[in-house]
């Protein structure tokens, strides 16, 4: 709205709704025009090639609707999300998920192989207690004893606690 169109209403006052009778507009050579017919219940589309049709003016509404509602809405593709993203996990899903975890594959393999997003799958892997998210990095299996056991002390590597847990090579 322009300053301009404000300034006509005092505040409080009722404004008119906009009234549309009749709408044309051109697309490439043709020529289309709405109508809205007497009384206002009924609206007629005419196309360029001389076909004409009438719909009860609730009818052209909800068709908008859904065309408005069909240009903000993208598939999951064009939104750049994996095919399975927001699904649930399936419980043969969960084991190949750690399975294939436990065998060395990486973060981003998971995910691409699943249909995931990398953050979906770090979160399977700490509810399966196989990956710390903070640290961003697999748990130690000496952190998993400590847990059951309620031990404080932690050992990170296997010999002298200064090895972490190997990475695949293209983990990061």
């Amino acid at each position: 709205m322009s300053q301009g169109y404000r300034s006509r209403h005092a505040p409080g006052e009722a404004q008119e709704p906009v009234v549309w009778e009749r709408v044309e507009w051109r697309q490439g050579d043709g020529r289309y025009v709405f109508e809205v017919g007497r009384g206002g219940l009924h609206g007629t589309l005419s196309s360029p090639h001389g076909t004409k049709l009438t719909l009860p003016m609730v009818a052209w509404e909800g068709l908008l609707d859904a065309i408005s509602a069909a240009r903000k809405t993208r598939t999951r593709s064009e939104r750049g999300f994996p095919a399975r993203s927001g699904a649930r996990w399936y419980q043969g899903e969960t084991g190949e998920l750690a399975d294939a975890f436990n065998a060395g594959r990486s973060i981003r393999q998971l995910a691409h192989a699943h249909h995931r997003s990398e953050f979906a799958v770090e979160a399977e892997l700490e509810r399966q207690g196989l990956w710390n998210r903070a640290e961003r990095r697999p748990t130690q299996t000496g952190d998993l004893d400590e847990r059951a056991a309620g031990n404080g002390s932690r050992q990170v590597g296997p010999n002298d606690g200064t090895h972490p847990v190997p990475y695949a090579e293209d983990r990061d």
